[in-house]
């Protein structure tokens, strides 16, 4: 019957997935066979295998709502049992051995993405076998003890599962959602990345800490940097990454970040060059400890809730043909919550032909300045009680303004060099 459904060719296509889920299965429990943990490398080709071949059956052989109950089913039946070999580990080993349950897990999520994407499960699954064998030497390191392993998962399972099921193609009142979704992705990438150099490096120069801190997370930083009482120059070091962050989130408008290049690239050079001479040669004891895993769901609900209301805001004043200086005030307001929301919300909007390329770099422009600005709320809050809060806030005043006016008058510029409309 199967050879009636397939041709030849799609049979070896499916053969090749197959394989291909076995190998997954096999490089995520290599590691917890070899330090012999509950599952090991045939539980984990196990479970990938048949991830991949309920995801088949589900598209090639049954129908939709059979498939779909099928899929449920069998994998509510898998995490299940996954959940009671934990709670028995818990009671009789006081060990519930969550990392070799959340291996498995993962074998699962990377045997359904086989099916769809070979490359990236093999990627993700070699990422995983490398995390995994070099976790004891990690853990020797006093400074990655606090990092949260199952943080990892989480994150590659944010990433497959959104790959997999947003499908091409689909919008919402013109906006393309799976772009908007990579871009995301991607920066949680450089989020995560950033906040696990930041944990397990031995470094204590406070320039390096501000700036690895200012890419995991720019309002945690500020504000541990406040109570420790480090320089106003820190916060505004960690400025200039966020603003750098920020260009990634313009790849979804390659023709705005075109001209968004020039403003933000020299306003963040100026910013980088004056924080290093001042703090080169400093050296701190802080630890940065309130800068979470950014894989946070608090940090995910703010930046789409942000861009969610701001997106609502848009289609009604587009619907009622609302002034463009609407958007100003939209963006700024998102500038406030999110520097990140509010950048994609202004690419957006360029890229559905709500705002020509002028007014795409002055909402940016403004959208940055409010997310600039509410640092010095957020430091000047936290900081600590035996510093000089007027002279701090004036000098942090200072270093903020010089990056908001270079920004201004930079994006200013790049709008009459390039003679670019406004109207």
């Amino acid at each position: 019957m199967i050879f009636q459904i397939l041709t030849i060719e799609d049979f070896y296509i499916l053969f090749t997935k197959i394989i291909v889920s076995f190998f997954c299965g096999f490089f995520i429990g290599i590691e917890r066979t070899r330090v012999s943990a509950q599952y090991g490398a045939r539980d984990h080709i196990f479970f990938s295998m048949i991830s991949t071949a309920l995801i088949v059956l589900y598209d090639k052989f049954l129908p939709v709502s059979e498939g779909f109950t099928l899929i449920i089913i069998f994998y509510t039946g898998m995490i299940l049992f996954l959940m009671i070999g934990s709670v028995y580990r818990l009671f009789h080993e006081n060990d519930p051995g969550y990392t070799s349950t959340l291996s498995m897990l993962l074998a699962m999520i990377v045997g359904s993405l086989t099916y769809y994407n070979e490359y990236l499960a093999i990627v993700i699954s070699v990422i995983f076998l490398i995390i995994l064998s070099t976790k004891k030497q990690f853990n020797r390191i006093k400074s990655l003890q606090d990092i949260e392993w199952t943080g990892t998962i989480e994150f590659i399972a944010i990433v497959v599962l959104l790959y997999i099921l947003i499908p091409e193609g689909l919008e919402f009142y013109g906006i393309l959602i799976k772009p908007i979704i990579i871009i995301f992705i991607t920066i949680l990438v450089v989020k995560y990345f950033s906040y696990f150099l930041l944990k397990s490096s031995f470094e204590k120069n406070l320039y390096y800490i501000s700036f690895l801190g200012g890419f995991a997370h720019s309002e945690a930083t500020t504000i541990e940097l406040a109570e420790a009482g480090a320089s106003s120059t820190s916060v505004w070091l960690v400025v200039q990454t966020m603003l750098i962050r920020m260009l990634i989130v313009l790849l979804i408008a390659p023709d705005l970040l075109t001209y968004a290049l020039y403003p933000i690239l020299l306003t963040s050079l100026v910013g980088l060059s004056g924080s290093f001479l001042i703090l080169r040669k400093k050296e701190t004891t802080l630890e940065l400890s309130k800068i979470k895993n950014p894989l946070s769901l608090k940090g995910s609900l703010i930046f789409t809730g942000t861009y969610f209301l701001a997106v609502i805001v848009s289609i009604i004043s587009n619907v009622l043909n609302f002034n463009v200086i609407i958007f100003y005030f939209v963006v700024f307001g998102m500038g406030l919550l999110s520097g990140g929301a509010s950048s994609l919300f202004v690419a957006t909007l360029f890229q559905t032909n709500l705002v020509n390329t002028g007014n795409g770099l002055i909402m940016l422009s403004i959208g940055l300045s409010a997310a600039v600005f509410n640092k010095l709320f957020y430091s000047t809050r936290s900081l600590r009680a035996n510093r000089n809060k007027k002279v701090y806030f004036f000098h942090l005043l200072f270093y903020l303004l010089i990056t908001i006016i270079i920004l201004a008058f930079m994006t200013i510029l790049t709008i009459t060099i390039f003679n670019l409309s406004i109207l």
